[in-house]
């Protein structure tokens, strides 16, 4: 007999879809060219091996971090900061460790070598230092769209000064941005060590970490070691921009970093009066407001910084964030598109289409947004996930079971993939491999209700009565008041002319669900009735 809550079950309800994330920031120039694409490719191919422990990390890493010692026209030492010498043999640091120098040295093991600026991007805050005399380092380097949340992470650099401080900690969060991704961390930073290196568990440079909150030392964060990659084709991004508008964007960017949205909106509002002409002025603006909540302001300052610089993509996908907040589905993707047209490349574009596709039905869209994606970050599990949701909910369940599958193999770690590997098998009528899928679910984490809730049903349509009631039992023994394990586990008695126990779990249903517990009865009732009838 079959009811409404293992009808439901079979296809479970979705968690959400991803977050429109926001951009960090708004001053990104695209400029591409073949030789750093080849290179960046080169940096960024994934390594294979079992994670290095902490002492082979920092044995790895430990030759490549300097100390920047920055003075004054007077040749006076006005600050200090960290600095990682790449394989090119140039030193990557922030390019505020470096503001306002009259003189830069490099202290290396004990001895001091003159360097001078060779590349530098205030808008990312990153540049590269060449060093008379100092050998180039044997790092790797990383590739930031291969991370995932939880992974260790080691943090090396000179705070204070102090040569060699190693930290570690895992990756709390990472935020999309241009080429790359932020970079959130507990790995522990301090005054100093801005400029030098947030390496992954198998020695790879995968950021420089560039500052943290002091109200909590948990809050740190890193830039992406792709910004330093494409450092030679941003060289004529600080001929392009006007020096005050610079000036703008570090106070702005202070204000972003506190999440004082109050404060940018104010702030913001005086540099649009001052320069109205400054795409950048407006596209903050629409960041500002869009934090406060305010859409109407938000989309007005977006469509002032598409009117002002209409070739930049990211003005676009954030106009289509505020559309989207504000229900206006149509112009949401409408401006996500403009996005993608302009950057083929732009990966977090085609993942806002293809979300906001799935979310106005267009399901054959999004498959096609999600094909774009996996095109840019092949190896990205949670892209391969949510295009097994566009496949399913196209109705093409057997190219949903490979992407969720796909999704499983590159995170095998993760029990809600298997969990929607194994609903897929169920739409696509292979049920030994669902029942399997769930299991391998519940070796992943064996405290997964759920799992074992789905485990029970899948059984139940396989007329697998005795394993259908021991799967039940399982996940009452993690959550005894699990409401549907209850009625479900109720419904397997009364169907195998267990009465008694079928009423035991009735009136625990009573207590716990009123509107569960009639249905239950309902349903008793009707069995009761046929075999009466039958009698």
């Amino acid at each position: 007999m079959k009811n409404n809550i293992k009808a439901l079950l079979s296809r479970a309800p979705e968690t959400g879809s991803r977050s429109e994330r926001i951009k960090l920031h708004h001053y990104a120039v695209e400029i591409v060219s073949l030789l750093s694409c080849i290179v960046f490719l080169l940096a960024a191919k994934p390594q294979q091996g079992e994670a290095k422990t902490a002492a082979e990390v920092f044995q790895d890493i430990s030759g490549s971090v300097v100390v920047v010692q920055n003075y004054d026209s007077s040749n006076k030492l006005q600050s200090m900061g960290s600095g990682i010498i790449l394989p090119s043999g140039n030193v990557a640091t922030n390019c505020h460790v470096i503001d306002k120098a009259g003189r830069l040295a490099i202290i290396y093991q004990k001895k001091e070598y003159p360097a001078k600026a060779l590349y530098t991007d205030r808008f990312r805050d990153v540049c590269a230092l060449t060093v008379s005399g100092l050998q180039a380092s044997q790092l790797t380097l990383g590739n930031t769209n291969q991370l995932k949340v939880g992974t260790k992470v080691y943090a090396i650099g000179a705070p204070q000064g102090l040569e060699l401080t190693f930290s570690d900690g895992i990756i709390s969060g990472l935020r999309v941005v241009d080429k790359g991704n932020y970079i959130q961390s507990t790995a522990p930073i301090s005054l100093g060590s801005s400029g030098g290196g947030l390496f992954d568990e198998n020695s790879r440079l995968i950021g420089l970490p560039t500052y943290f909150f002091k109200q909590g030392q948990q809050l740190n964060f890193a830039l992406p070691v792709e910004w330093v990659v494409d450092l030679p084709n941003r060289q004529s991004v600080e001929s392009k921009v006007n020096a005050t508008d610079i000036e703008w964007t570090y106070q702005v960017t202070a204000l972003e970093e506190k999440q004082d949205w109050g404060g940018m909106v104010q702030l913001c509002q005086k540099w649009t009066r001052q320069l109205p002409t400054s795409s950048n002025a407006w596209g903050y603006l629409g960041v500002a407001y869009l934090q406060k909540g305010d859409l109407t302001m938000a989309i007005e300052a977006y469509q002032a910084a598409v009117l002002i610089r209409p070739e930049y993509s990211q003005y676009w996908a954030d106009l289509g964030a505020a559309y989207g907040r504000e229900g206006q589905k149509a112009r949401k993707i409408e401006a996500y598109k403009k996005a993608v047209r302009l950057n083929n490349d732009y990966a977090l574009g085609w993942v806002n289409l293809a979300n906001a596709c799935v979310q106005n039905g267009e399901y054959e869209q999004a498959v096609a947004a999600y094909l774009e994606v996996l095109r840019i970050t092949p190896g990205d599990a949670v892209s391969w996930y949510n295009m097994g949701h566009a496949y399913r909910d196209a109705g093409q369940f057997s190219k949903a079971v490979e992407a969720y599958r796909k999704a499983a193999s590159l995170s095998p770690a993760n029990a809600q993939y298997l969990i929607k590997l194994g609903q897929a098998y169920g739409m696509a009528g292979q049920d030994a491999q669902q029942i399997e899928a769930y299991r391998k679910a519940i070796v992943v984490n064996p405290a997964y209700v759920d799992a074992w809730l789905y485990l029970g049903v899948a059984y139940n349509k396989s007329k697998m009565e005795i394993q259908e009631r021991e799967a039940y039992l399982k996940a009452l023994a993690i959550d005894p008041d699990h409401n549907a394990v209850l009625f479900n586990l109720g419904q397997n008695y009364l169907e195998h002319g267990n009465r008694q126990k079928g009423m035991e779990v009735y009136s625990r249903l009573k207590e716990l669900n009123q509107d569960l517990a009639q249905q239950f009865y309902n349903n008793f009732s009707k069995l009761m009735f046929l075999k009466t009838a039958q009698r």
